[in-house]
């Protein structure tokens, strides 16, 4: 599952770069900076509060029962943690655990998160195909075509990506980074 969003992410990051490229009329670039940007911040910053969520919810009910307004509480924590002083409070969710039909079935325990998982590696990936060209892109189609055969992180070392260290997954990061800035110097 964590592999499942590779290809489709990895092809948006490629149409979205190339149009960012070609649009000249700053208008344009803030529209199509903008529609990426809410898409990556939700994907992250959003499935990172129900991962919170979730995390504290599992941790509590070993020792006993929650109320309703105890699962508000902690869904209202996880956002503010998240999000931080980048929402305005009067928009959190406190009720948002009831309308997540995946939080209910007990075999989808953190299902958001190969969305996260899956926006940030394909995004890591495009980074290296920055760095690497035309010579990648025969590993990234040997990878995509290698999807199911090994986790993730074995996966990708076999075509000399280290998953397991953190310069992997800054310079998706950094990707991302680079069409905030551009979108505020716009």
């Amino acid at each position: 599952m964590t592999l499942a969003e590779t290809a489709s992410i990895m092809c948006e990051t490629i149409a979205t770069e190339a149009a960012l490229s070609q649009i000249t009329d700053p208008q344009e670039v803030l529209a199509v900076l903008e529609a990426q940007l809410n898409k990556d911040s939700q994907v992250i910053v959003d499935i990172y509060s129900r991962y919170l969520f979730e995390k504290e919810v599992f941790e509590r009910r070993e020792k006993s029962e929650l109320s309703s307004d105890e699962l508000n509480d902690i869904m209202e924590r996880a956002q503010k943690a998240t999000y931080g002083d980048g929402l305005n409070e009067q928009y959190l969710q406190k009720f948002m655990w009831t309308w997540k039909p995946h939080y209910y079935s007990p075999d989808r325990s953190f299902y958001n998160y190969p969305y996260a998982f899956g926006l940030l590696f394909a995004t890591g990936l495009y980074a290296i195909y920055q760095k690497r060209g035309s010579a990648f892109v025969e590993d990234y189609k040997n990878l995509l075509a290698s999807t199911g055969e090994a986790p993730a992180a074995e996966l990708a070392q076999r075509f000399g990506i280290d998953i397991t260290k953190r310069k992997f997954w800054d310079d998706s990061i950094a990707i991302i980074s680079k069409r905030v800035d551009r979108y505020c110097e716009i």
